[in-house]
C-alpha cells in the first residue's frame, strides 16, 4: 500500500498544476467573459444584443457579491469555467492513459 500511495504523491506535479490554475484562471477572468459577450452579439443573441459591454460587465459578470450567495457563486462559477473545464478534460486524459 505505501509504494501505491508514493506513486500517486510522484504522480502530481505541483508547479505544473499552480501553472494550469494561474493561465486558465487567468483567461477566465479576463478573457472568457469577453468572449462570451462578444460571440453571443455575433450570433446574434438578443440578451447579449440589447446589452453594453459595460452592463455585461459590471453588473452581470463581476457585479458586487452582496446581491446573495447564489448569484455570488454562479458568478464565480461562470468566471472558473475554462479552468475547471481544462481540469475535466485533463482528468479524462489521465483516466484514458491509466486504462491503456
Amino acid at each position: 500500500m505505501q509504494g501505491n500511495e508514493l506513486k500517486t504523491r510522484e504522480f502530481i506535479d505541483w508547479s505544473k498544476e499552480l501553472w494550469f490554475a494561474l493561465f486558465f484562471l487567468t483567461i477566465g477572468f479576463t478573457v472568457w467573459p469577453l468572449m462570451v459577450y462578444f460571440l453571443g452579439q455575433a450570433i446574434g443573441v438578443n440578451y447579449f444584443a440589447e446589452m453594453s459591454l459595460r452592463t455585461w460587465a459590471e453588473q452581470k459578470v463581476y457585479g458586487p457579491l452582496g446581491d446573495g450567495i447564489h448569484r455570488a457563486g454562479s458568478r464565480l462559477l461562470f468566471l472558473c469555467f475554462p479552468y475547471c473545464l481544462s481540469f475535466v478534460l485533463r482528468y479524462c486524459l489521465f483516466l484514458a492513459r491509466r486504462a491503456d
